[in-house]
């Protein structure tokens, strides 16, 4: 390239170029240093850098909606099962997501949304009969999705009361169990729990548990 040659280009970048904003960049950082790492970049790397600057440098978008049905299985649930995961959806945002953190803090559950939660009419949901619904597993699963968005340990209470207490009477029960129990828990008037842990075990329900039971007559004797 000749002398003649490089001064016209050059005459023509400083009629195209922003001199305001080269010197408000300059204030920001070495351009000749900013030259020397540019010039050595490939075509392939300055398009990428350019298309990325560009992507930065238009209107700011707001980022999509977050949503956690990534099979979009939600279009198998019919009019019925929707209104009902929006009934829980706006009892967690109502309810749930003011007080969450405060009792995640205290490391105590707000016994006082168990009146609120009965009315929800979502315990032993899949189950048949004993005052239950009877609805699908898949309804199920979305409202626990629901209560999970929200507070995970709603969703765990949620899933022990009425999946791991309830489930196993439901499923284990004599019937003269299930007659009796069933019903007052679908209604929360009593709270299911589980035996997960143990000081000296941990989360220890698929082996190790320490405590043990044994019949004697027709009565249990648990230790531990």
């Amino acid at each position: 390239m000749g002398i003649l040659e490089s001064f016209s280009q050059i005459k023509t970048l400083l009629q195209n170029i922003d001199l305001a904003a080269v010197a408000k960049l300059s204030q920001k950082v070495d351009l000749n240093k900013l030259m020397g790492t540019v010039s050595k970049m490939s075509d392939e790397d300055l398009g990428k850098m350019l298309k990325m600057m560009q992507a930065g440098s238009g209107k700011k978008r707001n980022p999509p909606e977050i949503n956690g049905d990534f099979y979009e299985l939600g279009h198998k649930l019919n009019e019925a099962d929707r209104e009902v995961v929006l009934k829980v959806r706006n009892f967690m945002e109502s309810e749930i997501k003011p007080i969450a953190n405060e009792y995640w803090n205290k490391a105590h559950f707000p016994m006082h949304i168990i009146p609120l939660m009965a009315k929800l009419d979502i315990c032993g949901l899949t189950y048949k009969g004993y005052g239950c619904a009877g609805r699908s597993s898949l309804l199920e699963g979305f409202i626990a999705m629901e209560m999970a968005r929200i507070d995970s340990s709603i969703s765990t209470f949620f899933g022990v009361h009425s999946g791991l207490a309830m489930g196993s009477i439901y499923l284990c029960g004599s019937e003269e169990q299930k007659q009796y129990w069933l019903p007052i828990m679908q209604r929360m008037e009593i709270i299911g729990s589980f035996g997960l842990t143990e000081p000296e075990v941990g989360s220890a329900a698929a082996g190790g548990l320490t405590t043990t039971c044994r019949k004697e007559g027709d009565e249990w004797v648990i230790n531990g």
